[in-house]
């Protein structure tokens, strides 16, 4: 009995650590949804942001150290980086 709870302990740590959030994230591309780029990659959430409203809805500038995502309509459309010093 105590073999089966450790091999239970073991399979359900390394389940939880191949699925931890960390693991799951990864770097926003074209398309993504401002939600996407809020909750699942390595961006995260921005410090500053730029809104442009216009007649046809609202333009998104979010200003990263690393670089600048531009967003419209809720879903990302360009990515300009900053080269490292």
């Amino acid at each position: 009995m105590k073999k089966i709870l450790v091999l239970f302990i073991i399979f359900n740590f390394f389940s939880c650590s191949l699925n931890s959030p960390l693991s799951l994230k990864k770097a926003p591309v074209i398309g993504d949804t401002t939600d996407t780029i809020l909750n699942h990659s390595t961006w995260g959430k921005t410090k500053n942001k730029k809104i442009i409203v216009r007649s046809n809805g609202n333009d998104e500038e979010w200003i990263y150290e690393k670089g600048i995502l531009y967003i419209k309509g809720g879903e990302l459309t360009s990515i300009q980086e900053f080269n490292e010093k």
